[in-house]
C-alpha cells in the first residue's frame, strides 16, 4: 500500500510536469512558425534538417535531400551533423505527410527533454531515491524546459539523463526492464549527439567493470550477463551507422563523400585552439575547412578525420608541455563558473560532491542511514560531471555544451539532500528508543 502511494505521488508529479512546464514551452514555441520562408533557423543543419523532410514525403526516404531528382545522403549538405534530429523529424513527416517547421524542432527538442527528465526521475524512484527523484522533477523543468530553441543544442539536456539510464540501471542492480530501456536510450542519444553517447558507453562499461569486482562472478555463466550488455550497448553507439547503412541499401544514393558524424579528431584539433597558442590554430570550423583545401581532401570526409588524427598526436608529440598548458587553462574556465544560476562554480559542486562522497564512503554512512543506492547514484552523477570537465578540457569549454551537465547536478544535489534527510530520520528514531 505504501508502494503503491509513493508510485501516486510520483505520477502526479509527472502529470504537473507535463500538464505545466511542457505543456507551456510545446505552446511557446509556435513563435517559430512566423514568416518562416524569409526567417529560417540560424542553425545552417536545421534549415537541410527540414528540406530532408521534403523529400520524405515525396519519395519516402531519409537522411537525404533531393536535388534535381536525385537522392543526396544530408551529410553532405548538413556537414558534419549527427542524424538524429533530421531522422525523428523524417519519421514525422512520413506520419504527418507534411514537411516538418520550426515549430516541429522546437518540440521535438522539448518532447526529448522531458522524455529524459521523466525516465531518469523514474528510474531513481524505482530504485528508491524517492527525495532525489522528486528533486530532480521539482527543480528540472526550468533546466529542461526553461526555453527552448531550433538547434540541436536544446535538446543535449534530455540526452544527457537518458544516457545515464543504463550505466545508473548498472549499477544500482535494476532489472532487465530497465536495462533495456537504457540501451534503447543509448541508441537514440548516439544518434541526436555523439559525443554525449560516448559518455554513456563510457559509464556503460565502468558500472560493468565495478560491478564484476564487487561480486566477484566465479562461473562463466556470470559472465554472460555483463558481456550482453556490452555487446548490446556497443550496438547502440553504432546506431549512426546502422541507420545510414540500411538508407544506402534502401535506396539509390549519389555517393557520399563526408561522414555523417561530428568527428572525434576534429573537435580535439581544433580543441588546441580554444585559447591563444604557439600553432595558430583556432577553433573554428573554418579552419578545419581551409586545413582541408589545403591538403586537397573533402572537409569533413574519412580522409580529412585521418588528417586531424596525425595533426593532433603530432602537436601532443611535439609540444607536450603547451598541449598542457592548453588544457589546463580550458579546465580553469570551466570550474570557475557556475553552469546552474543560481549556483556556486562548477569547480565547487565537483568538490563538493567528491568530499561528500569519500567520507560518506569511508565511514560506512550509506548503510548506516538506509541509503546505500545513494552511494551509485552520487558516483554516476559525479562521473558525469567528470566526463564534462574532460570534454571542456579537449574541446571547449562553453557554456552552451556544459549546460546540459546539468541534469547530474540536480541530481547530486538530490542525493545530498536525501543523504542529509535520512540522516536526521536516523538520529532522530535512536533517541526516541528506549533506552
Amino acid at each position: 500500500m505504501a508502494s503503491a502511494l509513493k508510485w501516486l505521488a510520483f505520477a502526479v508529479c509527472v502529470a504537473g510536469l507535463v500538464w505545466g512546464p511542457f505543456a507551456r514551452t510545446f505552446e511557446d514555441v509556435r513563435r517559430y512558425e512566423y514568416m518562416p520562408d524569409i526567417m529560417p533557423s540560424d542553425w545552417r543543419a536545421t534549415n537541410v534538417w527540414l528540406d530532408s523532410t521534403d523529400c520524405t514525403v515525396a519519395r519516402g526516404v531519409w537522411l537525404a535531400v533531393c536535388e534535381d531528382g536525385r537522392l543526396i545522403p544530408i551529410s553532405e549538405r548538413a556537414i558534419a551533423d549527427d542524424p538524429g534530429h533530421a531522422l525523428l523529424l523524417s519519421g514525422w513527416a512520413a506520419i504527418t505527410g507534411k514537411r516538418a517547421t520550426l515549430v516541429d524542432v522546437a518540440r521535438l527538442s522539448t518532447l526529448l527533454n522531458t522524455i529524459g527528465l521523466v525516465a531518469l526521475a523514474g528510474l531513481l524512484f524505482s530504485r528508491r531515491a524517492w527525495i532525489t527523484s522528486i528533486v530532480l522533477l521539482a527543480l528540472g523543468p526550468a533546466e529542461f524546459l526553461g526555453w527552448m530553441g531550433t538547434s540541436p543544442h536544446w535538446a543535449f539536456i534530455g540526452m544527457v539523463s537518458l544516457a545515464g539510464l543504463l550505466p545508473l540501471a548498472i549499477a544500482t542492480r535494476s532489472g532487465w526492464a530497465w536495462i533495456g530501456g537504457g540501451i534503447v536510450a543509448l541508441a537514440v542519444v548516439t544518434l541526436v549527439r555523439e559525443s554525449i553517447g560516448l559518455m554513456g558507453f563510457a559509464l556503460t562499461l565502468g558500472a560493468v567493470a565495478t560491478m564484476a569486482v564487487l561480486q566477484r562472478p566465479r562461473e562463466f555463466r556470470a559472465l554472460i550477463r555483463p558481456a550482453l550488455v556490452i555487446v548490446l550497448a556497443l550496438a547502440a553507439l553504432l546506431a549512426p551507422k546502422w541507420i545510414t547503412m540500411a538508407r544506402d541499401a534502401a535506396f539509390p544514393m549519389a555517393p557520399v563523400e563526408r561522414l555523417q558524424t561530428h568527428g572525434l579528431s576534429h573537435t580535439l584539433y581544433l580543441g588546441l585552439g580554444f585559447v591563444e597558442n604557439k600553432w595558430g590554430i583556432r577553433y573554428d570550423d573554418d579552419y578545419g575547412e581551409d586545413l582541408a583545401n589545403k591538403a586537397g581532401l573533402v572537409f569533413c570526409s574519412p580522409e580529412y578525420f585521418r588528417l586531424m588524427w596525425k595533426l593532433y598526436l603530432s602537436r601532443i608529440a611535439e609540444d607536450p608541455v603547451e598541449v598542457a598548458r592548453i588544457y589546463w587553462q580550458k579546465a580553469l574556465q570551466l570550474l570557475a563558473v557556475p553552469t546552474l544560476h543560481p549556483g556556486p562554480p562548477f569547480g565547487i559542486v565537483l568538490a563538493i560532491g567528491l568530499v561528500h562522497l569519500l567520507a560518506a564512503t569511508w565511514l560506512g554512512l550509506w548503510r548506516r542511514v538506509g541509503f546505500p543506492q545513494g552511494l551509485p547514484i552520487e558516483a554516476v552523477s559525479l562521473a558525469f560531471l567528470g566526463l564534462f570537465l574532460a570534454q571542456a578540457i579537449l574541446a571547449l569549454p562553453s557554456h552552451m555544451y556544459a549546460v546540459p551537465v546539468n541534469a547530474f547536478i540536480l541530481v547530486l544535489f538530490g542525493t545530498l539532500v536525501e543523504f542529509a534527510g535520512r540522516s536526521l530520520w536516523t538520529a532522530l528514531s535512536k533517541r526516541r528508543r528506549p533506552t
